[in-house]
């Protein structure tokens, strides 16, 4: 037993330890000189703790290089660390220098930035003295990215399995019941019985010949060809042999003296007494049920005891678990057990967080931002907001006929004060000077607080503008989520606003 316990702690221990690697982000090309239309195949590299969250940059990121195609996220699990890799295609059609920006990739909030690389495209000289020109073709519709998890598939084939067995086990049942030997012994007796005005020599070869296959079918005698005096030696010695076969001394001699009857009336053409035919076929109803009480009692002494049926059930039950655990087990350690978790469960902000998203401008001066789906305008916002009534994000862009400087302390203590309207309690906000990706400088407000129901939330409140306008972004979403925090951070980093009227 000690044995036992020794590798269950080493797992345990394994699985509850966490350390914290360093996090490193790199982005290589496969050339750094190519002619117009041509592509550079661009790799992004992320090697993360296994829990940590990964965000790669969505769409036009390498402007003014267009991206031509992009690769789901590949991630490969090289422990101790979590190596993540995202592949770009780019090209240009103007010759000339250009610098591969450098990208920012995110991991758990921290954001991490790769090194730019120089890039020369080349233009080409074409001869059409030997060359014809021909129109361009049509541009294809990309096709979005298809998320695939193993465990959805994992489940449905194990319940395929499952309901495959049933399926079979169910039906063989019914076949099984419908063909079973003694009912349809019975069935075949019962309607002699009844019969009325038939020859006495065809009755009594259906008899004869319902016993022998019934013997044939259920006990696996070699009873169908035999003469009645060699059925009679078969019987005598299975109840020889088996003591669940052996009839009565009565009955024995009854049945010898009804085959050897039976033959004189098939064959010598005596006829019997109306009573003596039904005494006949009652009798052979009895013996076959003799034979089946014997059969019915060697099975029930043969089947395993209720003890070891419980016991064989939760062995099969065990294993079955151990190789659903297993495969979690396994696909668990290849992503993180965490992002298994968020997968099984239908997180959604994760959901959220791995769809398309919707990239637009609002307002004006515009404010563009990228979220799951395009903001809805409501009154003077616009919206959008995820089912669980926790989760928005709100735009506001307000004109005014002022030309004082905007004071952007006081528009963040009015948002703070609508949150106590709203319900909002414990309200600790911080704040910043903040400054987008296009070099703009606002004003950042966050911190958390508690909803009306009592949801630890966080907020992050953006105010841009200038004289006479304002802007602002307000992005609410649960504080403990790490994927609603994920997203929070994909859309402030999506920000982008133009402050000129």
């Amino acid at each position: 037993m000690r044995r036992l316990f020794v590798p269950i702690i080493l797992l345990l221990s394994l699985l509850s330890s966490g350390t914290t690697l360093g996090q490193e982000v790199t982005m290589s090309i496969n050339r750094d000189s190519i002619l117009i239309g041509e592509q550079i195949v661009v790799e992004i590299t992320a090697k993360a703790d296994p829990e940590a969250l990964v965000i790669f940059p969505e769409g036009q990121v390498f402007y003014p290089l267009e991206v031509v195609s992009e690769s789901a996220v590949d991630t490969l699990s090289k422990r101790p660390e979590l190596e993540v890799l995202k592949t770009y295609k780019i090209t240009q059609f103007d010759a000339g220098d250009y610098t591969l920006a450098a990208q920012q990739i995110t991991i758990d909030r921290t954001p991490y930035t790769t090194q730019s690389i120089p890039i020369r495209i080349n233009d080409v000289v074409v001869d059409t003295t030997k060359q014809g020109l021909y129109d361009t073709k049509s541009l294809l519709p990309k096709t979005a990215n298809q998320h695939f998890f193993s465990p959805y598939l994992l489940a449905a084939l194990l319940l395929l399995i499952i309901g495959g067995i049933f399926f079979f086990i169910k039906k063989f049942r019914n076949r099984t019941l419908v063909q079973n030997p003694y009912q349809k012994a019975l069935r075949e007796i019962d309607v002699l019985i009844s019969v009325q005005n038939q020859p006495s020599d065809e009755i009594y070869l259906s008899a004869t010949t319902i016993l022998k296959t019934y013997l044939n079918k259920r006990l696996s005698i070699a009873s169908l060809q035999r003469t009645s005096k060699e059925l009679l030696l078969l019987l005598d010695a299975l109840g020889a042999n088996e003591a669940y076969f052996k009839l009565s001394e009565i009955n024995s001699k009854a049945l010898e003296i009804l085959l050897l009857q039976a033959d004189q009336y098939k064959f010598a053409k005596v006829t019997p007494s109306d009573q003596q035919q039904a005494t006949d076929l009652a009798f052979i109803r009895e013996i076959i049920e003799r034979y089946e009480e014997g059969y019915t009692r060697k099975s029930e002494d043969l089947k395993p005891s209720r003890k070891t049926s419980k016991k064989n059930a939760i062995i099969i039950a065990g294993v079955f678990f151990l190789f659903v655990a297993a495969a979690l087990a396994g696909y668990g350690y290849s992503i993180g057990y965490q992002n298994l978790w968020d997968t099984l469960s239908q997180n959604p902000y994760k959901k959220e967080v791995e769809k398309n998203w919707v990239r637009s401008s609002y307002g004006f001066p515009p404010i563009e931002i990228e979220t799951p789906e395009a903001l809805i305008r409501k009154d003077s916002l616009f919206v959008y907001e995820l089912k669980d009534k926790v989760t928005k994000v709100q735009l506001r862009v307000h004109q005014s006929d002022t030309t004082e400087e905007i004071d952007f302390v006081q528009i963040a203590e009015q948002t703070l004060a609508a949150f106590e309207t709203q319900g909002y309690t414990t309200i600790l906000p911080k704040s910043e000077i903040y400054t987008t990706k296009s070099d703009i400088t606002g004003y950042h407000s966050f911190g958390t607080a508690l909803d009306s129901q009592k949801n630890e939330i966080h907020f992050d409140h953006l105010i841009f503008g200038g004289n006479g306008f304002t802007q602002e972004v307000l992005i609410i979403f649960p504080q403990e989520d790490r994927w609603a925090s994920a997203m929070a951070d994909r859309i402030l980093q999506s920000v982008s606003v133009n402050t000129e009227l």
